[in-house]
This record gives structure tokens, C-alpha cells and sequence, in this order.
């Protein structure tokens, strides 16, 4: 076990290039949206998840990953700490193949881009990932600098803190609600869905524990919604939905 946790940052390192281009359950019930249904209802196709484990939100950014294309955009929402950066590492590793990928925290660089993945002909296979943490930003004014524009139609964005867009923000969209604890499954009367994980996942969380620091080690239970905006994601959450029934 000591040699796998010392052989991964080796192994990052090597397979890995990340570049910044700024500087410095219960049982499945949910309701669906019609072909003739307005965006504003829109949250009434809404998904929701309860993810015991980081084993079980880490599924959630797999299935997530598994059609990635470009012009994907993710807004995650959360407060400190709820999980939108494991969330977003789970998701880049799954989209680029890699579970040992290195996805530091965009938070002082505002944006991360990872692209070795996507090989020599870019019109095929899995996108760019351009993950953004815009928390030390005040509004969309400060947006400018970004390339928001560019990542929208040339990559699978994750923005972290998605709300500072403001009306910057595209109408098609994943809109990514995660918080904390098991009581918020009873919040508004909802009923969710358990994200199950194999037995072998689990007995490897139990391996890893023993190795890890106990400060760093993730045990949070979350709930994320999933909130589509537009058709296209609304097909892809009924199609996730599926999947778990």
C-alpha cells in the first residue's frame, strides 16, 4: 500500500500537463420536463442524489464524464467546502482517462486547462476540460480576462462559484447543487437516490484510510442536484436518472 501511495505523484507527473491561462435512498423519484416546457421549468426535471461516500460522488462525476463534449457547461454551486472540487477532480480524471491526474485548485489562477488527453485530432474523443474557481471574483465584470466565450464552444467547462457569472452565464447548462449531510434529503419533501458504490470500492476506501491522514480524509455524505437548463441536458440528466433506476 505505501508503494502504490508513493508511486502516484511519480505517476502524475509524468502522465500529466496542467497549464493555467491566467496568471497569478431510498428510491428514484423524479419529475420530468415535456419537449413544450419552458426553461423556467426547468428545475422541475431536477435530479437529486445522495452520495454517502466520496467513493459515491466521484461515480456521480464519472457518469458525468462518460458523454463529455465540448460546449459542455457545468456550474457547480456549494459553500466551502461541500465538495465542488472533489466533484470537479473526480471529473477531470474521468474525462482524461487518468485517476492519478494532478487538478490542483483554480482558485488563485482563476482557470486550469487540461488537454494532453484529447491526442492529435482534436474533432474526435474526449474534450478539453477548462476548469474555472471564480470565488476571488466580485461579479461578471471581472470576467473579461477569462476566455469564457472561447472555453464555452471548445471545451467541457467546470466553474466553480458559478454564480459570479451573472447573466454571463449560458442558457445551456448543467446547473451542479452540492451540500453537506444526510439531512438535507429531507429538505422541500424531496426524494432522492442513493448513489451506490461495488464492494470492492468500498474495501478500497477502508485500504486508503489506514494509509491517510485523518484530516485529509473525505467522509462527508453529500446531496447533489442536478438542475438542467436547456433540452439537450435535460435528455442527458433522464438518461443519468436511468442509469441509477
Amino acid at each position: 500500500m505505501l508503494a502504490r501511495a508513493l508511486a502516484r505523484p511519480c505517476a502524475a507527473l509524468a502522465r500529466a500537463r496542467v497549464r493555467s491561462r491566467v496568471g497569478p435512498i431510498h428510491r428514484h423519484v423524479t419529475t420530468r420536463a415535456s419537449t413544450s416546457d419552458t426553461r423556467s421549468n426547468d428545475a422541475d426535471a431536477s435530479l437529486v442524489l445522495f452520495a454517502p461516500t466520496l467513493r459515491a460522488t466521484e461515480r456521480v462525476a464519472a457518469m458525468l464524464a462518460s458523454d463529455a463534449g465540448r460546449g459542455d457547461v457545468l456550474c457547480l454551486h456549494g459553500e466551502v467546502g461541500a465538495g465542488k472540487s472533489a466533484l470537479s477532480r473526480a471529473y477531470v480524471r474521468a474525462v482524461c482517462g487518468d485517476p492519478y491526474v494532478e487538478v490542483p485548485s483554480p482558485t488563485f489562477l482563476l482557470q486550469q486547462v487540461y488537454d494532453d488527453h484529447c491526442g492529435a485530432d482534436t474533432s474526435t474523443g474526449p474534450p478539453p476540460v477548462h476548469h474555472f474557481d471564480l470565488y476571488r471574483l466580485t461579479g461578471p465584470e471581472d470576467c473579461d480576462r477569462l476566455g469564457l466565450e472561447e472555453s464555452f464552444t471548445a471545451a467541457s467547462s467546470l466553474i466553480e462559484w458559478a454564480e459570479r457569472l451573472g447573466e454571463r452565464c449560458p442558457g445551456e447548462r448543467l446547473d451542479v447543487y452540492i451540500e453537506t449531510g444526510e439531512e438535507a434529503t429531507a429538505r422541500d419533501g424531496a426524494v432522492v437516490v442513493e448513489v451506490k458504490t461495488s464492494e470492492e470500492d468500498d474495501e478500497d476506501d477502508e485500504l486508503e484510510d489506514e494509509d491517510a491522514d485523518p484530516a485529509f480524509v473525505d467522509r462527508k455524505p453529500r446531496v447533489i442536484r442536478l438542475v438542467p437548463r436547456g433540452e439537450a441536458w435535460r435528455r442527458r440528466v433522464d438518461a443519468l436518472a436511468a442509469k441509477l433506476s
